[in-house]
């Protein structure tokens, strides 16, 4: 029994450590946007949509008790909340900004607002919540298929990023191996569909060049 706690604080720690280094990258993109004084270029929608995964992590993680997934998530929400603060700022698209943050309103709140006040019990809530936090999950590792796609199509993978494959890789794995040890499926299952996508994208490292081929271009 000890040593099965021992794991799973061994992976809790290196889960929290990994996930919260992966949310600070953002906080390159939000510098970027604060010395350039814009965001001409950058699209808002890793942070909202980040912020609605970590909000609903963070409830369902009150919700079972699992103070791993808390203190991730909380740090997450407050750094992904401080990205949109400063997108905001700098953005000169407002009207476009604030139908972007109502529509990500109108997908978190009726969520947390049935769980709060209609579920019947905190079993049946954290079960909707778990179904609706694993398939924002599964959505947000499902989004690199459309970068292989583009990658097969042109041979080339300037469009990726290879830290950011292994990272994605390393911390999904982990998340994995934390979900089975505490066994939780909402955890397991899109921690695992992620991994396997990870990993998936590796060997096109190996296969296409980083720069576009001339017969390719032409």
């Amino acid at each position: 029994m000890f040593e099965d706690l021992s794991l799973v604080s061994v992976m809790s720690l290196l889960a929290t450590v990994c996930t919260v280094g992966q949310f600070l990258t953002g906080s390159v993109i939000a510098s970027k946007i604060t010395q350039k004084g814009s965001t001409t270029g950058v699209t808002v929608y890793p942070f909202l949509t980040a912020l609605i995964n970590c909000t609903f992590w963070l409830k369902y993680g009150v919700l079972v008790q699992d103070k791993t997934l808390v203190v991730v998530n909380s740090i997450g929400a407050l750094l992904q909340t401080s990205y949109l603060v400063v997108y905001y700022v700098y953005t000169k698209q407002k009207n476009t900004l604030h139908n972007q943050l109502l529509a990500g309103g109108a997908v978190l709140f009726p969520v947390l607002i049935y769980v709060k006040f209609f579920s019947p019990d905190d079993t049946v809530a954290a079960f909707h919540l778990g179904l609706m936090a694993s398939g924002c999950a599964v959505l947000m590792y499902g989004s690199p298929l459309a970068t292989m796609a583009e990658v097969m199509k042109t041979k080339c993978t300037e469009t990726m990023t290879p830290a950011l494959s292994v990272a994605n890789f390393v911390v999904s794995s982990e998340w994995y191996i934390y979900g089975r040890l505490v066994n939780d499926l909402f955890i397991q299952i899109p921690s695992l569909l992620g991994a396997l996508l990870s990993f998936a994208q590796l060997p096109l490292y190996f296969l296409y060049p980083r720069t576009p081929s001339r017969i390719a271009q032409l």
